[in-house]
């Protein structure tokens, strides 16, 4: 049984019970639910200040590493190791590297106005009560829909399946029902070039703060700084909701767009070149139970620590309940969500897995921060001058 789980993949409530637990482990600690976008912020500062001198992302940010996404990109690795397959094998083509891409610069610059990823809102934010998080997720998804509807019209819907396996590949690529465009025998990722050069820049992402991370003090999170206790504690939540996402395909944007599938027809998905699979795992609601899974008992953690008076209501909005840029903020989470085929921290996860989509939306990332970085006082006036709500919870609304 313990073998079975190991090297297969996973159901989606046991992906996201293992989020779940990420999330309760962060919050044991910290009193707060999982942030990440920030750290990629002070990620990215890191190069720009060490290697080219610059400070376009590092006037906001201050260069730093956060160990939370080292340990994702590290429990996705382990999935390639217990499974002996990374997704290195599947072959995108320009027009879907270029919507990831795009994506990315959607995604990250729709944190800033938004005051944080869809993990911060759907998988903290919710079962924090959060209204300015019910307002993301709701602006959201007509816009994930419009999304996934131009993916399909630039015929790009093959790619679009919660995960790829070279074994189910390799039969049925062919399939009408399934197709897999993603599947070519001849490609080798070593010898294409734009990979090697999207590798390469992971690896300075990643390595440059890990190494001013461990042998100096001169960056946020460094082992000096906050010892190896937090190091260790912030990089076990990592690994477990790495390790969980990659082992099923989880993330919150199809987990949100599963249950109008109840309103389409299988046809609809055909036409668009989406795998068959793909359909029958939106009606099955299946992304939807991992993603139940992992706000319910993070909510219910978070309730009986709140009464017990051992921990807060985290908050998830800002110092008032709900602002513009929550409004505004969500349809670019959910387009970009759509175009890298998964969210930030999905994003993380297929990282980790190898896949090339998720490595062309890194620099995507990073560009997506300095229309925010440059302009911030300018951006903040508007989507964060003036709260709407109070600062209460929905049930208090």
């Amino acid at each position: 049984m313990m073998k079975k789980l190991w090297i297969q993949q996973w159901p989606f409530w046991l992906g996201g019970l293992f989020v779940g637990l990420a999330e309760i482990v962060f919050y044991y600690k910290y009193d707060m639910f999982i942030v990440v976008t920030t750290g990629f912020a002070q990620m990215y500062a890191v190069s720009e200040e060490y290697l080219f001198g610059i400070d376009w992302v590092a006037r906001l940010y201050e260069p730093g590493v956060h160990w939370v996404i080292i340990g994702a990109l590290l429990g996705a690795r382990l999935v390639v190791m217990a499974e002996r397959e990374s997704r290195a094998w599947v072959h995108y083509q320009w027009p879907i590297l270029l919507l990831a891409f795009v994506g990315g610069f959607l995604f990250s610059f729709g944190t800033r106005i938004a005051g944080g990823c869809t993990t911060h809102h759907f998988m903290g934010g919710l079962p924090s009560m959060s209204i300015a998080s019910w307002v993301v997720l709701l602006t959201g998804i007509p816009f994930a829909f419009m999304a996934f509807q131009f993916a399909m019209k630039i015929k790009t819907g093959g790619y679009f399946r919660h995960q790829e396996t070279l074994a189910v590949a390799c039969r049925y690529h062919d399939h009408p029902d399934h197709p897999h465009p993603g599947y070519d025998p001849n490609y080798k990722p070593w010898r294409d070039p734009l990979r090697v050069l999207l590798v390469l820049f992971l690896l300075v992402f990643i390595l440059l703060p890990v190494y001013f991370a461990l042998f100096s003090h001169e960056i946020a999170g460094a082992v000096s700084d906050i010892g190896w206790e937090n190091v260790a504690w912030m990089m076990g939540a990592g690994l477990l909701l790495g390790f969980g996402i990659a082992k099923c395909g989880f993330g919150t944007e199809c987990a949100v767009m599963a249950p109008e599938s109840v309103f389409t027809q299988p046809d609809y998905f055909q036409k668009g070149g989406v795998p068959l699979s793909t359909y029958t795992m939106f009606r099955g609601m299946l992304p939807l139970q991992g993603f139940m899974v992992a706000i319910v008992i993070f909510n219910l953690f978070i309730m009986a620590r709140w009464i017990t008076g051992y921990g807060s209501v985290p908050n998830a909005a800002g110092e008032q309940g709900l602002y513009w840029g929550h409004i505004l903020g969500g349809p670019l989470l959910a387009i970009g969500a759509v175009f890298m085929i998964g969210c930030e921290v999905r994003t993380y996860a297929r990282l980790g897995l190898g896949y090339a989509t998720a490595l062309a939306a890194l620099p995507g990332f990073y560009l997506g921060y300095l229309p925010y970085t440059l302009f911030s006082e300018e951006i903040d006036a508007v989507v964060f001058g003036e709260g709407l709500t109070d600062f209460i919870t929905l049930a208090e609304w």
